[in-house]
């Protein structure tokens, strides 16, 4: 169906607000109607709706079609018997007065037409001749809203006006599937909150949304009342501007703030919360979306969590965020008994899902004092990324912390790679921080561009071209983990169990571990530690390049190892060692400091691989490397791995 035009009198919304007033003296009276839109096909069709008042009432309605009865008193149902059309589609009002004349409600009535309306559109009749209906006004867009899941696919609507919704509290639309064109109008001054599973603006959409901003009256600042949430006492699965996007949406800015009230009754399950959509299902399409909206996610929960600022979670394989923003500071408290995953774009993918230029500017923090039994990941554009994403020309700039007492992955770009994937000319300029006030026995890994990746038996990745000057700290009370992993950070990756390229990064940030524990710790340049036991998947790092000050500290300082270029290479605690790892055309010009004398060194901290023709400058423990002593100091003298061709640095 296509639907040429909407009469600006649709509803007087203003009048169904007041029909819900009450005064404490007088009784006002008050109508209403339900439903606010009817369709009739062209043949001619009765239909029924239901008057709600308190009062006596008339009714009227167009000449084509017949209204009984045409008055009554107090509520009842009422027959609209539309005659057949023959001609185009038209529309008209049925409208209920109060008999003092102090309420009015309308629904829209709409007839299909027998006569094609452009049957000679020419040679060119323009995009999309015959379609489209214009919404400028509060009360058109609550008819709009209250018909959206039953619009046609290749029906297409515009807002061509700012709409100022008065505080209204909407109900979200079940489902879209046609077109919404904004045209970069504002929508502002809402409340939706949902007694669906998912909440958001739209529950579910599959069509295409564009070119709209929601909860800001002038485009640059929260209107301070826009919100999307869930109705009293409700707990939910996803949340977000769009609950569940599997279409597109285009240019689409959210201020509107997300309360996201997490079920606690799918245990298993992944559910999750983001600024733009909640959930992305199918081959959904995020581009040039843009969030400023804060998300307030609370509920003790035992599923899998993804929170981020443009989308929380997907399980799909096919989903492109494309240029897309996160402008909003994003502070996590929700306690969580399993993992949670924070991104400045995106908590959790679990598909070859493709991340182009995205950018993060806010801070990512998660701050929780209670103890959960599992981990978490954070990071400026994803927590963790499963199965194959491709993240390219992303950056962040906003500062990466957790202050969580369990296992942290955390980093520049993403808290945790997994099972492949490929992180390519990317840019982390905000800094990464896994600070713990209490002593425990939890492994952790910081990054300026990765934390970590892992499953080395599933697939290989790649780490390509990447540029860190963020610093990356890790301040630990007292760590004293037996776990293989141990406490690793490094420039461009913390710790990696599986990669098999880790090629033209370049770290400028500083990088420090300092554990007032036992437990070993691994500081490096480019990379804290690689520990990779897969034959099938050698390891190898080739030009990159260290320019920060790397630094190790333990409260014995037999456990801290520091290299420029990579802290520990091939030792792997409780495992078999590996020394297929190897180093080729790597450079460091950073000062590396380590209480360890004999796992520290310019290149590599404690090398049990091979490094080839790399370049080794700075200093290590203060002494300068120069012509004279450099070949001893390119790698701690424990290790037992080979140097070849190296050179210093000019």
């Amino acid at each position: 169906m296509k639907i040429k035009s909407f009469l600006c009198s649709a509803l007087a919304l203003a009048a169904l607000v007041a029909c819900q007033e009450k005064q404490t003296i007088l009784t006002v009276s008050q109508v209403s109607l339900d439903p606010l839109i009817v369709k009739v096909s062209a043949d001619g069709e009765t239909k029924t709706a239901q008057v709600a008042a308190n009062c006596e009432w008339e009714l009227t309605g167009p000449s084509w079609a017949t209204v009984v009865p045409a008055s009554g008193n107090g509520d009842t149902s009422i027959t609209i018997i539309v005659e057949a059309n023959t001609g185009k589609e038209r529309d008209g009002e049925v409208t209920v007065t109060a008999k003092d004349a102090k309420s009015t409600a309308k629904l829209l009535l709409y007839q299909a037409g027998k006569v094609d309306e452009n049957p000679n559109p020419g040679p060119d009749p323009g995009p999309n001749p015959g379609t489209g209906t214009s919404i400028k006004t509060a009360e058109q867009l609550a008819a709009f809203l209250s018909e959206a899941s039953t619009l046609a696919a290749d029906e297409e609507w515009t807002i061509d006006a700012d709409i100022d919704c008065g505080g209204a509290k909407i109900s979200p639309v079940a489902s879209f599937s046609a077109s919404l064109d904004g045209k970069n109008h504002k929508i502002y001054n809402f409340i939706v909150e949902s007694a669906d599973s998912k909440a958001g603006v739209v529950i579910t959409n599959t069509g295409t949304i564009k070119n709209i901003i929601f909860g800001s009256s002038d485009g640059t600042k929260y209107d301070g009342k826009s919100s999307i949430g869930f109705v009293e006492g409700k707990t939910g699965e996803y949340a977000g501007l769009i609950g569940e996007n599997a279409g597109t949406l285009e240019n689409v800015t959210n201020f509107a703030t997300i309360n996201y009230n997490a079920t606690s009754e799918k245990p298993g399950d992944y559910i999750g919360a983001g600024g733009i959509a909640g959930l992305a299902s199918g081959a959904a399409n995020f581009v040039n979306c843009t969030n400023y909206a804060s998300i307030n996610a609370s509920g003790a929960i035992t599923q899998e969590v993804g929170i981020g600022g443009i989308l929380g979670y997907t399980q799909s394989s096919d989903v492109k965020l494309t240029s897309c923003v996160n402008a909003a500071n994003l502070t996590i408290t929700m306690p969580v008994a399993k993992v949670i995953m924070i991104g400045g774009i995106a908590g959790r993918t679990n598909g070859k899902i493709l991340f182009d230029k995205c950018e993060n500017k806010g801070d990512i923090a998660y701050e929780q004092a209670e103890k959960p039994s599992t981990w978490m990941a954070i990071g400026g554009i994803g927590g963790v990324f499963y199965n194959g994403a491709t993240l390219t020309g992303c950056k962040n700039s906003g500062s990466i912390s957790s202050n969580l007492q369990q296992v942290t992955r955390a980093g520049g770009i993403l808290g945790t790679l997994n099972r492949g994937g490929t992180i390519e000319k990317c840019e982390n300029s905000g800094d990464v921080s896994i600070i713990q006030a209490e002593a425990n026995a939890n492994w952790q890994a910081a990054g300026g561009i990765v934390g970590s990746q892992e499953r080395e038996d599933v697939a290989p990745a790649k780490v390509i071209g990447n540029t860190n000057t963020g610093k990356v700290t890790v301040d630990l009370a007292g760590n004293t983990t037996a776990h293989q992993n141990r406490i690793a950070a490094g420039g461009i990756f913390g710790l990696g169990t599986l990669v098999t390229e880790v090629s033209g990064n370049i770290n400028k940030g500083a990088v420090s571990v300092d554990n007032k524990g036992t437990a070993d710790s691994w500081a490096g340049g480019i990379v804290g530690a690689m520990v990779s036991t897969a034959a099938d998947y050698p390891t190898a790092l080739s030009n990159n390049v260290n320019q920060g000050a790397v630094s190790a500290k333990t409260a014995d300082d037999a456990a801290s190892i520091a290299g420029g270029v990579i802290g520990n290479n091939g030792y792997y605690p409780g495992k078999t060692d590996n020394t297929k790892i190897t180093l080729t055309g790597d450079k460091n010009t950073g000062a590396v400091t380590c209480g360890n004398a004999g796992k520290v060194g310019s290149i590599a901290g404690y090398n049990l691989g091979t490094l080839t023709n790399c370049v080794a400058g700075g200093s290590v423990n203060g002494t300068a490397l120069t012509e004279a002593n450099f070949a001893t100091m390119i790698q701690g003298s424990a290790s037992s791995g080979k140097a070849n061709g190296t050179t210093l640095a000019k």
